[in-house]
């Protein structure tokens, strides 16, 4: 049987699916067969007749995985199913989830589980990550985001959740810690938990900014934004791009191609599309080589088409969207980065930095250690009492019948 292990996080975008990715190039490099599954997940793709996770195609695009993808992620969230499932019109997905894990199981060492959110996350389907670590017997390491008091809050609240399962929980990780504050939080943070349920700590992370930065493709999803002059670059090039600085030209053109000259951040320009200025101007700063000029993002309704027809030739990638500049350029400062399959730097610094800030020997130990399961009082109980009848089984039968109302009595008792 596989080994197995269940990442769990205290909250949303703590680096679930990160240090996944770390664990899981670890293990590879080992020799292990390595399977994935993400039982539970919101954000998808459609791939030929499945619903693919966006996290299950970052996995199987990056790594030879065993298993095939729909068991990867076995139930998606869809439109209107927490409701369905609430009234009686949708079957709990607890089986299918068991089911899929089972056929990638079979063919692995070890398995990493991905949870999605905090640990009651998935409760509206009577199937929190808590109660799914419980359906697939996986011990539990729980990841949480580098502060001191809050950190500490949420573990202990999650691990509460994980505990009242029976969940075993091997311990933590702390991620995204602020480098300023690194040596500080760690050391408060060992002793801290410590005095909470002595939990283990495999690893402090610290956060490094390229992470939280969106690429150009991140940046056209999230707006939806269209694409003027698709024919005209690189698409992969161009689309991989980090996104280090926007800046919302409405002030006049000669300061605007100062800025951007003299940044030293790969910039996205966002301006309306009826400044034909700034468009000419941002033309000027593309022929002219400034290499920090990513992209150009228009607001409002296509350009004349004496514009459109430069914007059509130039490799520059132009994006048009709806809304207004200042809430696009309030969108792009709001949006949550979430690692894509094509985020090939990111996984790289990412793998980088588990191997270098997370005892890795501890954490394979922890997991790959046999595991004694404890008989709980009452099979204690049952098993000693049974050992002592078993002695006195010759005795006549009103004593036989005294012998099993004595062990209800017990265990009536023990109820209470």
């Amino acid at each position: 049987m596989a080994k197995k292990i269940f990442i769990a996080a205290t909250g949303r975008n703590v680096g679930k699916t990160s240090i996944s990715l770390g664990l899981i190039n670890s293990l590879l490099k080992k020799g292990h067969k390595v399977g994935y599954i993400k039982p539970i997940s919101q954000r998808y793709s459609i791939i030929g007749e499945n619903k693919i996770p966006e996290d299950v195609q970052v996995m199987s695009k990056n790594f030879v995985l065993q298993g095939d993808l729909k068991d990867m992620g076995p139930f998606v969230v869809g439109k209107e199913q927490t409701s369905k499932y609430i009234t009686g019109k949708l079957k709990s997905p607890g089986n299918r989830i068991l089911k899929a894990f089972k056929n990638i199981e079979k063919k692995s060492d070890i398995v990493i589980i991905e949870g999605t959110g905090h640990g009651g996350v998935g409760s509206v389907f009577n199937l929190s990550n808590a109660r799914v670590a419980k359906l697939l017997n996986a011990p539990v390491l729980i990841i949480s985001e580098g502060g001191v008091g809050s950190t500490i809050d949420r573990i202990a609240l999650n691990y509460s959740l994980f505990a009242s399962c029976r969940c075993r929980v091997l311990g933590v990780i702390i991620n995204k810690i602020k480098m300023e504050k690194y040596e500080k939080i760690s050391n408060l943070l060992k002793e801290g938990l410590r005095l909470q349920n002595d939990l283990d700590i495999f690893g402090f992370i610290p956060h490094k900014s390229i992470l939280s930065v969106p690429t150009l493709s991140v940046i056209k999803e999230e707006l939806n934004a269209k694409i003027l002059n698709e024919d005209e670059f690189d698409k992969t090039s161009s689309w991989n791009k980090q996104i280090e600085d926007v800046v919302v030209a409405t002030k006049e053109p000669h300061v605007l191609m100062e800025s951007v000259t003299n940044s030293q951040s790969k910039t996205l320009i966002i301006t309306s599309s009826d400044r034909t200025d700034v468009l000419l101007a941002a033309l000027v700063l593309y022929h002219s080589k400034i290499p920090n000029l990513a992209g150009l993002l228009l607001s409002g309704e296509t350009p004349p088409e004496s514009i459109m027809k430069v914007l059509r030739e130039t490799g520059l990638p132009v994006l048009i969207a709806e809304q207004g500049i200042y809430t696009l350029a309030s969108l792009i400062h709001n949006l949550i980065v979430k690692i894509t399959s094509e985020d090939e730097t990111k996984i790289e610094i990412l793998t980088d930095l588990f191997t270098k800030h997370v005892e890795v020997e501890r954490l394979y130990n922890a997991i790959f250690a046999p595991h004694e399961i404890k008989a709980n009082w009452r099979k204690k109980i049952k098993l000693f009492l049974s050992k002592i009848f078993k002695l006195l089984s010759h005795v006549t039968i009103p004593f036989v019948k005294l012998k099993e109302m004595f062990i209800r009595k017990i265990l009536k008792k023990g109820n209470k």
